[in-house]
């Protein structure tokens, strides 16, 4: 198969939601499309020169921890990045990835199932820190960037504290899943936001 043809083939695609992961040569890539003929990675990793044909060699990440020792070559380089075919052994079966699949559409209908809560703006006079955080739900957030701050990669890792204000933070672990304009979208590692959490911010925000 000298080419992916994606359109003959079920693959699990990283629509709207974080990239797989795949570690080859020391370094990590964004998987944007799995299947059993073949993977895309988007970039390429710019430490190395590749070209058409070379042997690689690498552990993909499936969404359920999954790690799995790859063997492919490469059949394309491009602008975009690069597609890897399998190469004698070393590669995901057709199970793992429908269940791969079936797990992205499953986050992809918690997240547009998910209620999320607005966070108002402060006001002009509040003290306080304030806030960059636009909305919340139990499977992930949005926020605005300050000025100082550089736009996170998409895919990329977030975890820490997030400080509302002066009186209310929450622990983030997640990915970077979208980024338009000013604002970051991050999708919650599982199990999501502790519902406790999420019902503080109800009402600290929204009091009854």
């Amino acid at each position: 198969m000298d080419q992916l043809d994606r359109r003959g083939l079920q693959r699990a695609e990283y629509r709207r939601t974080a990239p797989g992961l795949l570690e080859i040569e020391g370094c990590c890539c964004a998987v944007r499309d799995l299947g059993v003929g073949g993977l895309r990675i988007e970039p390429a990793p710019a430490s190395r020169v590749w070209r058409v044909d070379q042997q690689v060699s690498g552990t993909l990440v499936l969404r359920g921890g999954e790690r799995i020792a790859l063997r492919a070559r490469i059949g394309r380089v491009d602008r975009a990045g690069l597609a890897l075919l399998p190469n004698g052994g070393g590669w995901p079966t057709a199970v793992d990835i429908e269940t791969e699949r079936a797990a992205l559409l499953q986050r992809q209908r918690e997240r547009r199932g998910a209620p999320r809560l607005p966070i108002p703006a402060p006001s002009a006079d509040a003290s306080g820190t304030r806030t960059p955080l636009r909305d919340v739900s139990a499977t992930g957030l949005r926020y605005a960037l300050t000025r100082s701050e550089s736009a996170p990669a998409t895919g990329s890792r977030i975890e820490g504290a997030l400080q509302l204000d002066a009186e209310t933070v929450i622990e983030v672990r997640g990915r970077v899943v979208r980024h338009v304009g000013r604002e970051i979208a991050v999708a919650f590692d599982p199990p999501g936001l502790d519902p406790e959490v999420l019902a503080l911010l109800h009402r600290r925000f929204f009091p009854q």
